[in-house]
């Protein structure tokens, strides 16, 4: 069964989402914002719109499996079955990553991790060796 999340990338004006279909779990989460830094500006220059490109580019391999979301919060555009929802923003000069696992049957997000990509991957690799 697939995992399915969306990314948030956004800054004090801008939001951006993407819906990623499968592998939306910490560990493949973090692996898929990684790529996504090669194709994106160097920071400290970071432009939402540019990131959510950068991330798409780095991430989709298939029909479907990566799509844009219309606009609107995150409780308008996510879809019914997401089980995770990242935020990605630049703070001070540093890429930050917010991630929330949703839960209950009214999907309130719970915050289980906040700090850089490379602190997010380091985070998840521990949490699925646990």
């Amino acid at each position: 069964m697939s995992t399915r999340a969306v990314y948030t990338f956004t800054d004090n004006r801008n939001v951006f989402h993407v819906y990623k279909h499968h592998d939306g779990y910490p560990m493949e989460a973090a692996r898929s914002i990684l790529a996504a830094l090669p194709l994106a500006w160097p920071l400290p220059r970071f432009e939402p719109d540019e990131f959510a490109a950068a991330f798409v580019a780095a991430n989709k391999s298939q029909p479907g499996g990566v799509r844009l979301c219309p606009s609107g919060t995150f409780a308008e555009i996510a879809p019914l079955d997401v089980e995770y929802h990242y935020i990605v923003r630049q703070h001070f000069h540093t890429l930050r990553v917010f991630a929330y696992a949703l839960e209950g049957k009214n999907r309130a997000e719970h915050l289980i991790f906040d700090g850089t990509p490379e602190q997010f991957a380091a985070w998840a690799k521990e949490q699925q060796a646990a």
